[in-house]
């Protein structure tokens, strides 16, 4: 019975303050309402990325002729993007961008490393997803980019500028880096041809020394003629399975033969014909002055949709302020009818 005689206590001094309990509510909704319409407005805009196709990443793969490629691994869409990806989330990349541009200027903020950190770097964020596209190739990257500033139209204009900074300097480090890859192998091969021309004209001396004395040899033994007496050889045996065969000595040529290729060694004009391998190095050589790796046949990454303009405002939430404040409101009110009825209780029981 007591319960009952609280219970309708309780409501009668609800009802009792109404008014102020109204007030109370209302009070919650005017300052939630002052508070919602006296915060900054910011707009949040996202940029969607995905990897280059394949055809954007084939010219930085460069073939020679014999099929050489010039690369020891491979450059594909996926070794590009994952750099791309990475210099995007780079802080050196995202101050390049804010301080080139000078985008301190637009911010209040006198200490420009602080208004770089509040303004940029930390209203900046990166969402990765993987999906299955095919049996083939399983996961694939999709790079979702937002930027959250108070300027709708200026969020999508910086992000999108920023995406494309990136892009053109990792595009740019690939492009360079295999450019130098083709100037370094051209100079590689052409000082191998250098080398085997030294090489050629030392062997040549070489030989007409062994060829000379081999003549005075022959004139003291009196060989004019080749000789190709099979007794002449001989056979020193090594195991069951190993023979050695010693060769004619030069002299069995005879005098006639070592004079003839004496003279054609002294007057030979042209030792590029005698050199092995020379012919295939010299294409390489052709082949490589004749390829360079454009920046614009190149991509790092693809955008699949730009960043913009977003329409909807990211914060504040307005209505839901207004909603959270409406609960404060009554809450307050509750706690205040709660209070005001156990000390009128406790004052009536005393």
């Amino acid at each position: 019975m007591s319960k009952e005689i609280n219970l309708i206590t309780l409501f009668n001094r609800i009802s009792e303050r109404r008014r102020s309990i109204l007030f109370i509510i209302l009070a919650s909704i005017i300052i939630s309402l002052v508070y919602a319409f006296s915060q900054e407005e910011s707009f949040k805009t996202q940029a969607y990325l995905i990897p280059p196709e394949s055809r954007y990443t084939q010219p930085l793969n460069v073939f020679l002729d014999d099929g050489y490629r010039l690369s020891r691994d491979e450059i594909t869409p996926s070794t590009i993007y994952r750099v791309f990806m990475l210099n995007l989330q780079s802080r050196k990349y995202q101050r390049k961008y804010f301080f080139d541009n000078n985008l301190y200027t637009n911010f209040d903020e006198d200490d420009h490393e602080k208004s770089f950190r509040d303004n940029f770097y930390k209203r900046i964020n990166f969402t990765i997803e993987s999906k299955i596209t095919s049996r083939d190739f399983r996961e694939q990257q999709f790079l979702t980019v937002t930027f959250i500033h108070n300027d709708p139209n200026q969020a999508a204009n910086w992000l999108n500028d920023y995406i494309k900074m990136v892009s053109d300097i990792t595009t740019k480090d690939f492009v360079d880096g295999i450019n130098i890859l083709i100037r370094n192998t051209k100079k590689t091969f052409e000082s191998e041809i250098v080398s085997k021309k030294n090489l050629a004209i030392k062997i040549t001396q070489d030989r007409i020394v062994q060829l000379e004395e081999a003549l005075e040899i022959a004139r003291d033994l009196g060989i004019s003629e080749i000789q190709s007496n099979p007794t002449n050889q001989q056979s020193v045996i090594l195991s069951e399975d190993e023979s050695i065969h010693s060769k004619n000595p030069i002299y069995f040529y005879g005098t006639k033969a070592l004079n003839a290729e004496i003279a054609a060694l002294k007057n030979r004009k042209n030792m590029d014909s005698f050199i092995s391998g020379l012919r295939q190095l010299e294409l390489k050589v052709k082949s490589l002055e004749s390829i360079t790796v454009n920046v614009a046949d190149v991509r790092s990454a693809q955008v699949d949709q730009k960043a913009l303009p977003p329409e909807m405002r990211h914060s504040p939430k307005r209505k839901l302020i207004v909603i959270l404040g409406v609960i404060l409101g009554g809450f307050i009110a509750f706690v205040y009818i709660l209070f005001s009825f156990i000390i009128t209780r406790d004052t009536e029981n005393s």
